[in-house]
């Protein structure tokens, strides 16, 4: 009975000291669970914070290689009525080296060569970087009838003086029905030929119709206005290129294999080089030349140099036509992620041929521009 007696007291120490070392076990098991816990939490937030900075460092860098292309770039898209900026907005950083991309030019040249080489005509083709100054060029020299692709010299030079408050847009003119160089008429595109004699016209609308529908009368007017043609071929056009003097008389084989000679001929790079002049006049004051930059890029004209890009990308135009020379060119100012000027002249027999060859020649242009572009 001693014995019992006693196993039977001692039983309850033994069951709590069992009890504690339960319960301490428990406890440290949750407890180390917890620190686990802990640490993984730790280990997961540092991840997060170093992957956000990696990202930040990222973006700054993209950001800082953007400014410093913008920086070197010149290109800025017209503001055209009508038109949003989300719509000229084309921008991009390029992609490529500085080696790949005369490998790539180099290809250019010999694809729009071997292309032309084919055709039945005579081409001239100019293309001229306005970021880079890179440039491409086929038979850029040779004379072809100049036509109203001119019109670009004569308005640039018309709005040079309006820059210089020597004439204003609001300023009347009155419109002289004699026959030109008399006066003001001449057959062919335009409205102005059906008005009356002394019918008045403001600067802005003379220049806007020879520009729009590439009115001949509206461009006697300017023409008159600056002094006559060969004071603008003076004054203007040979101090920015004379390569095929616009007033000189040239001589050349024509597509048919007939001798031509005579005035009013230029060459792809001639128009180039004006239309390069009128790009640096609008980047340096475009408050005045934005409303000629606006009735370029909106022309009754679509073939040409628009045809060969995107409809959303904003083209500065101007085509010439003359087909008893078998003349079809275009002059034009593409506002991309680099801005560029493109001319490119036809004497061709095949009106249709001449615009897609033009159209086609714009396309390759374009294409090699963006291809360097992500």
């Amino acid at each position: 009975m001693k014995h019992n007696a006693r196993s039977g007291y001692n039983s309850y120490p033994v069951t709590r000291k069992r009890r504690n070392n339960r319960r301490k076990i428990f406890v440290l098991s949750c407890l180390s669970i917890c620190l686990l816990c802990v640490i993984l939490c730790i280990v997961f937030v540092v991840k997060l914070i170093s992957q956000g900075s990696k990202n930040k460092v990222a973006t700054t860098a993209n950001e800082n290689t953007a400014m410093a292309y913008s920086t070197e770039s010149t290109s800025t898209a017209p503001e055209v009525e009508g038109s949003s900026s989300s719509e000229s907005d084309t921008s991009g950083i390029q992609t490529v080296d500085a080696a790949t991309r005369a490998a790539n030019l180099n290809t250019l040249q010999q694809q729009v060569a071997d292309y032309l080489d084919k055709k039945d005509g005579r081409f001239g083709v100019y293309y001229l970087n306005m970021t880079n100054g890179e440039s491409l060029a086929y038979k850029e020299t040779q004379p072809i009838v100049a036509a109203s692709t001119i019109k670009i010299a004569y308005n640039t030079y018309l709005y040079e003086k309006i820059a210089k408050g020597e004439i204003s847009l609001d300023e009347k003119m009155t419109y002289n029905a004699a026959a030109y160089p008399n006066g003001d008429y001449e057959g062919g595109t335009g409205s102005i030929q059906n008005s009356a004699n002394g019918t008045e016209y403001t600067i802005r609308e003379v220049s806007n119709l020879c520009i729009t529908i590439s009115d001949n009368c509206a461009t006697n007017m300017i023409l008159r206005r600056l002094g006559g043609e060969d004071a603008v071929n003076d004054n203007f056009l040979k101090p920015i290129s004379c390569t095929v003097d616009y007033r000189g008389t040239s001589s050349y084989t024509d597509c048919t294999g007939a001798e031509k000679s005579g005035k009013r001929r230029t060459s792809a790079i001639d128009l180039a080089k004006y239309a390069e002049h009128l790009y640096q006049d609008y980047e340096e004051n475009k408050t005045t030349f934005q409303p000629l930059i606006d009735d370029l890029c909106t022309t009754e004209y679509n073939w040409g140099v628009p045809a060969g890009v995107p409809t959303d990308v904003k083209v500065a135009h101007k085509v010439g036509f003359y087909p008893d020379y078998y003349t079809y060119n275009d002059i034009g100012i593409v506002f991309s992620d680099e801005d560029y000027v493109l001319c490119v002249m036809t004497e061709c027999k095949d009106e249709e041929k001449a615009h897609q060859i033009i159209g086609d020649v714009s396309r390759m242009i374009y294409e090699y521009v963006e291809s360097n572009y992500a």
